[in-house]
């Protein structure tokens, strides 16, 4: 026999009987409209889905009703709350670009073709070092034959004795993503020991 259900509070039933006539009413409310046009504005609307920002806010009521606040008004905290999670995904998908355009400035810094004085040898070598631990040695060469010595996706897949142009990229894209977030993830602390702060 499960255990039974606390009783809500009545905080609780007052919050999910406005969540409930939002659903019931989703044409004539306005809070539906809001989100669409919010996502729009940030350009998001290929990333969620109306609802999945209703949700997300619905669950942050729950759990601060449960932790003992009270929601006065909650249409209008509903409105403000799911702005404020867009507001969140579009800072989040902001960070995630700078990220991935400061590691290609890395990637470049350490190419082959990159003449500059900006990164040593030793530099290079420190950096490399790190990539090795971080990825595995099938990986690792992947990340030298294009990032070092530029060769093509074709070029690699024969070299390294590959099946599969599509599934190397997207190795290669993984990959990518572990070092950026390896490298950007550490309140930039390798960066500035490499001097790329």
């Amino acid at each position: 026999m499960q255990p039974r259900k606390p009783p809500k509070s009545p905080n609780r039933k007052q919050f999910d009987a406005a969540v409930n006539s939002l659903l019931n009413q989703r044409e004539k409310s306005g809070l539906f409209a809001f989100i669409e046009f919010r996502l729009k504005q940030f350009n998001l609307e290929h990333k969620f889905d109306i609802f999945d920002i209703f949700i997300e806010s619905y669950i942050r009521g729950v759990s601060k009703i449960e932790s003992g606040q009270h929601i006065e008004n909650p249409s209008a905290w509903l409105r403000t709350t799911c702005l404020n999670v867009i507001r969140e995904h579009f800072a989040k998908k902001g960070k995630h670009w700078k990220k991935e355009r400061e590691f290609s400035s890395i990637e470049y810094q350490i190419s082959a073709n990159d003449t500059s004085d900006y990164l040593s040898d030793q530099y290079v070598k420190e950096i490399l070092s790190d990539i090795r631990q971080l990825v595995s040695p099938l990986d690792f060469d992947i990340f030298v034959l294009r990032v070092m010595e530029e060769l093509s996706w074709i070029e690699i897949e024969e070299r390294l004795n590959l099946a599969s142009n599509a599934a190397l990229r997207k190795r290669y894209q993984r990959m990518r993503k572990v070092l950026r977030d390896y490298f950007f993830d550490i309140d930039n602390s390798m960066l500035e020991d490499y001097g790329l702060s």
